[in-house]
């Protein structure tokens, strides 16, 4: 683009300089002061000033400003009498400028919450009631002598993952937030006995307490201590019916044999041979299987390879497509792969599996996530209407480390 302009730029005339201005009077053997006052150019209008705070803007105060304008924007759509989530959804596609506003999107965008505005008290109540009356049916009153077998493994692996969330994170440490999520993960698993609970449920469980915890946070600094049992039960119900909504729409993802992961990784394995067939070859000669890159990613839909800030803007575009990460989310990987490209087929063998397990996002922010969201749009855009492109095998390459 950069050079189609300088291109343009380089067909226009020059302007003319003082002497050849000054020829043109002399040729006609006239002076500027003799042409008639009618005839002479008219005098430009005055340009209006500009506003203080729109001159010599930074970057940063741009997109604030734009911020601003998304903001009043959400609200207008979430005021609404009734809820057009087709709207919604193209203003969140592009990220959630507020974070006291992403839970209250978050919720529309995955039906939990009512689409009518009178009615969103009344449905969120009931909605919560309902969860703890779960939860007292499937810890509080049944003893661990008649608690099933298999619910008592599942409740003795949900107990040992709940500490292990989210490691280093002073929210995920405080003793009420970790038992928050062994009710939701333990009543989330009893209610779907097909697939129950898979580790890596935790991780994004994660995700969505973040996000409900700033809905109902003062300040930038999170304070267990300072929240209320009452609110901590509501972020609960409401992390349930997230987590609920997200794992319903993935549901062949973890059941047994796992066949919609296994699909998604058949379809990041078909992108990533057509958009960058290098390095699928360079991953097949050194003994990466697919499956081993991709398998956490969308297990845990890149909540462990991406600060958590990061994490969060992600799943706003993901949350916003009309059948959430299902469709996107290959398009996704295959963009992340591909990002670290030119770094994978530099390394020899036995850096390879090394920089996958450990990639380097820890400094990532909103810039990287927007450029990683700009290409897996693109490579959606090309592949989503012709699905049988991503099935044919270029000549010479196979399928990475033989897993198809």
């Amino acid at each position: 683009m950069a050079g189609l302009w300088a291109r343009l730029r380089g067909r226009r005339s020059p302007p003319p300089d003082a002497s050849s201005v000054t020829d043109v009077f002399a040729d006609a053997a006239i002076a500027r002061e003799d042409l008639e006052p009618a005839a002479r150019p008219p005098t430009p209008p005055a340009q209006p000033k500009l506003r203080r705070d729109y001159v010599a803007s930074s970057p940063q105060a741009a997109r604030e400003r734009q911020q601003r304008r998304s903001d009043g924007e959400f609200a207008a759509c979430l005021d609404a009498d009734a809820l057009d989530v087709a709207a919604l959804r193209r203003l969140a596609w592009n990220g959630i400028p507020n974070k006291r506003r992403r839970a209250q999107v978050w919720r529309c965008l995955l039906r939990c919450e009512a689409s009518k505005r009178a009615e969103r008290r009344e449905h969120a109540a009931a909605r919560r009631a309902a969860f703890h009356e779960a939860v007292a049916a499937a810890l509080l009153d049944v003893p661990a002598s008649e608690r099933d077998p298999g619910d008592a493994q599942m409740l003795r692996q949900i107990l040992v993952d709940a500490p292990r969330t989210c490691p280093g994170s002073p929210l995920f440490a405080h003793d009420r937030v970790q038992a928050l999520v062994v009710n939701v993960l333990y009543v989330w698993a009893v209610k779907h006995p097909a697939s129950g609970y898979v580790q890596g449920m935790n991780d994004l469980l994660a995700v969505f307490l973040v996000v409900l915890v700033d809905e109902v946070s003062e300040g930038d600094h999170v304070d267990v201590a300072t929240l209320s049992d009452d609110v901590l039960d509501d972020v609960a119900a409401d992390a349930y019916g997230l987590l609920n909504g997200v794992l319903e729409s993935l549901d062949d993802h973890y059941v047994h044999r796992q066949p919609g992961l296994q699909r998604t990784i058949e379809e990041v394995d078909g992108l990533l041979r057509r958009v960058d067939a290098d390095l699928h070859k360079h991953l097949d000669e050194v003994g990466v299987l697919l499956l081993q890159v991709t398998f956490r990613w969308i297990n845990c839909l890149l909540v462990r390879e991406l600060p958590m800030r990061c994490a969060i803007r992600l799943w706003d575009t993901c949350l916003a497509e009309e059948r959430g990460f299902r469709t996107f989310f290959p398009y996704v990987c295959a963009a992340f792969l591909c990002h670290f490209s030119d770094a994978l087929k530099a390394k020899p063998t036995e850096d390879v599996h090394l920089f996958l397990t450990s990639l380097p996002t820890s400094n990532w922010a909103d810039d990287e996530v927007e450029t990683l969201l700009s290409e897996a749009y693109i490579l959606s855009t090309l592949f989503r209407s012709a699905p049988a492109h991503l099935q044919h095998e270029p000549d010479g390459i196979t399928p990475c480390g033989g897993f198809l």
